[in-house]
């Protein structure tokens, strides 16, 4: 602002100046060489017209209230604009507004920035606006200098209010300096924020003033004391010294207040540095009764109140006079036991929480404070509060990180990885914090170079010892990738630490190993196979897999490949059945239904991953028994070779031998189809038990079958029956395949067959 300031003050001004010079005689214009050394300075009142002859104190002012000073220019040569900053302390005084005063004329291109906001036009970049400091810019519309242009030239720049925060005996209000404020009328020291320039943009020579405010206790004030022995609360915010590891007491002392019937006060501390560990009554009220004691939010007496500030780091202590009358206002309410548990430069405070529940409290501003002081009657007394920093020293020490996780580590399995921080100093170490405002809350912070995800991604460091602090995070890697998850781990630092990274590690991620078990299925059932009695031969069964695990647990990839082996080991070479894709939800389509030799058979399926995510699994080898089934006994079946229709009567006649050595009766058929060899037009398809049948489409779509008892363990047992046989089929030969077919329920099951041939004469 202040160079983009004076070229405009030089575009707007110079023409006027050159064409007002034109017409004036020479006796009527200022001098131009003219040169006063002007005064800047704070004024106390607003309405001054000079400076004082010293830098005013402002005051006694108590917090709360409000101030109006006057910035004022004197004895200067005749200028055409003004550049001024004027900085306070913002955690005492804090500058609420601020108005042009009379020097400028007929202002124009004002600004006003209070606190680093622009109230009107802009804030000036790289000068030292910020908290705390006011800034004024304006110009002279006309173009030419005030006080007609003759110097000295004197007048109240502007007006600056103030809102007083806090009590101190003294702090200033000043001129701040930056690098961007090169352009000063002020020569020593270099940078002053404070110009004042002509109607040409000549800066103009300045020296300035500031002033002191002083700040002064309420009547009625509640204040933390260190000693607790203390009997009067300090003019502002106190500062005392404390060592990490020690222990020390502090009294919350009433002071000034009207006479009063009880309290409840709630007072807090940072448990990253003060942890509280104890709180006692102090004397201010005289018989106490109904008393609360309440420390991290752990009642000691009483009980602690709900829904207000009680937690960590907070105590609450609460009673009441038991004699219905008053107390003293001034004394000490109750004293606080502290163990100093961390280091924070420069300071740490204990101050006064607020909370919803604290609507009815004794402070006015802010709201919610939960400090409470009644009458005997109840009514809430009027007070004031002022806290305590506790001052440490420390150097910044510098840390060393290590991170490990929870050797083996499977994809889509959590693993915990830990993050120790230690301190590296030689002496006087300290474990490392997480807090604001470090990077990430000082919170070591997890990435990984592969693919997974922590949770959370940050954790808070807690000590382990006397000079290292830890944390824990799960990671959760959701792919193997190269197998190399390089983890890295960034830490902020806290006030007396520097922060620090380590990685990438080398964390090493293998594949899932899925579990892969089979089950063989009788078809005609769908019941698993029983091997105490097995599968009578001529039954088919098929494989199924059970498969558990393997990831992502929404469903593996890859395949199954099934396999048959003709012994009950899974050795050797065994006959491919199926292989099908591993679908969602980890589901396996079943093998291709098989029928087996007699004896001991057996399935198995191997897993093969698509990606590696996962290893190749094989299951265990699934034994299963094929017995014998109903059967032509020694595949005995008898039939009339040479086939004379005149003297059978155009029928052949059959006999079936047939043992069953299941341990249940059955039922059987024979299904015979047959087929002339010079004649195609000549077969049959027939179905017998005690009559025969034409076969419908198979033996269990055949209606009218008249099926043959065969007892259990029967050897061998005998049937006859008869087949018509058209007269069409005199001359041909015919060849057949008889099938035998039982049933211990409503379905056939397919036996073995005998085939053979006969020939048919007149």
């Amino acid at each position: 602002m202040y160079n983009l300031l004076k070229n405009k003050r030089l575009i707007l001004s110079l023409p006027l100046f050159l064409a007002a010079s034109l017409f004036l005689p020479s006796h009527v214009l200022p001098s131009v060489n003219a040169q006063f050394t002007g005064l800047v300075c704070i004024t106390s009142s607003t309405s001054a017209t000079s400076c004082p002859s010293s830098p005013p104190t402002i005051g006694p002012l108590t917090p709360g209230s409000t101030f109006t000073v006057g910035v004022f220019v004197q004895g200067s040569d005749a200028m055409g604009g003004l550049d001024i900053y004027v900085r306070s302390d913002p955690a005492f005084v804090s500058p609420t507004s601020a108005a042009l005063g009379t020097l400028i004329a007929t202002p124009s291109l004002t600004s006003i920035c209070i606190n680093g906001s622009a109230q009107t036009g802009s804030c000036t970049v790289g000068t030292a606006n910020g908290n705390g400091v006011v800034e004024v810019t304006t110009i002279e519309s006309s173009g030419s200098n005030e006080c007609g242009g003759i110097s000295p030239c004197s007048g109240m720049a502007f007006t600056i209010t103030y809102t007083v925060l806090a009590a101190t005996p003294t702090t200033s209000l000043s001129y701040p300096t930056a690098p961007g404020c090169s352009a000063s009328s002020v020569s020593s020291p270099p940078n002053v924020c404070v110009e004042v320039a002509d109607s040409t943009g000549t800066v103009l020579p300045e020296n300035i003033q500031g002033a002191t405010v002083n700040v002064v206790l309420p009547q009625a004030i509640i204040c933390v004391l260190s000693p607790s022995t203390l009997t009067s609360c300090p003019n502002g915010v106190p500062s005392y010294p404390e060592t990490f590891g020690s222990v020390f007491t502090v009294g919350v002392f009433v002071q000034g207040s009207a006479p009063l019937g009880g309290f409840d006060i709630y007072v807090s501390a940072d448990t990253h540095y003060l942890n509280p560990t104890n709180a006692s009554l102090g004397t201010l009220i005289t018989s106490p009764t109904s008393t609360v004691r309440c420390v991290n939010a752990i009642s000691l007496e009483g009980s602690c109140t709900a829904l207000t500030a009680n937690g960590p780091g907070v105590v609450e202590v609460s009673t009441f006079e038991s004699s219905g009358l008053n107390d003293s206002g001034t004394g000490l309410a109750f004293t606080i036991t502290y163990q100093v548990v961390g280091v924070k430069v420069p300071s740490t405070a204990i101050t006064y929480p607020t909370g919803p529940g604290c609507s009815n409290s004794s402070i006015s501003s802010p709201p919610n404070v939960c400090v409470l002081v009644l009458d005997n009657h109840g009514t809430t007394l009027p007070e004031n509060i002022q806290g305590a920093n506790f001052a440490q020293t420390h150097a910044v020490d510098t840390v060393r990180i290590s991170e490990s996780c929870v050797s083996g580590e499977v994809v889509g399995h959590s693993t915990t990885c830990t993050v120790i921080v230690n301190d590296n100093a030689t002496s006087n170490r300290i474990p490392p914090i997480s807090v604001p405002p470090s990077f990430n809350d000082g919170q070591p912070t997890w990435s990984s170079a592969g693919f997974g995800v922590f949770t959370p991604n940050a954790c808070t460091l807690s000590p382990m010892n006397a000079s290292a602090s830890k944390c824990q995070v799960e990671y959760l890697p959701t792919n193997v990738g190269s197998g190399n998850h390089g983890i890295n781990v960034v830490y902020g630092g806290d006030s007396i630490h520097t922060g620090g990274s380590v990685g990438p590690s080398t964390d090493t991620v293998i594949p899932d190993t899925p579990t892969v078990s089979t089950q063989p299925i009788v078809d005609q059932t769908g019941l698993p196979v029983n091997n105490t009695i097995g599968v009578p031969f001529g039954l088919t069964v098929h494989d199924t897999v059970i498969f558990l695990g393997g990831y992502p647990v929404t469903g593996a990839t890859g395949s199954v490949t099934y396999t048959v082996y003709s012994n009950g080991a899974c050795t050797g070479t065994g006959t491919v059945i199926t292989t099908v894709p591993v679908t969602a939800a980890d589901n396996v389509a079943n093998s291709a239904s098989v029928m087996q030799p007699v004896g001991s058979n057996s399935f198995n399926a191997r897993y093969t991953p698509d990606v590696n995510n996962n290893n190749a699994v094989t299951s265990p080898c699934e034994l299963f028994i094929v017995t014998p089934s109903p059967s032509f006994t020694a595949g005995k079946l008898h039939w009339t070779h040479h086939l004379s229709l005149a003297k059978s009567a155009s029928t052949q006649s059959w006999t079936a031998i047939v043992a069953n050595p299941l341990s249940a009766s059955v039922r059987v058929v024979v299904r015979i189809i047959g087929q002339s060899t010079t004649n195609p037009t000549s077969g049959f398809d027939i179905t017998c038990g005690v009559t025969c049948v034409n076969t419908a489409g198979g033996v269990n779509f055949t209606p009218g079958l008249t099926p043959v008892s065969v007892a259990a363990g029967t050897s061998s047992l005998s049937f006859t029956f008869n087949q018509p046989i058209p007269g069409t089929f005199a001359n041909d030969k015919l060849t057949f395949t008889a099938t035998l077919y039982w049933a211990t329920g409503t379905l056939y099951t397919q036996s073995n067959s005998k085939s053979g041939a006969f020939a048919v004469v007149p």
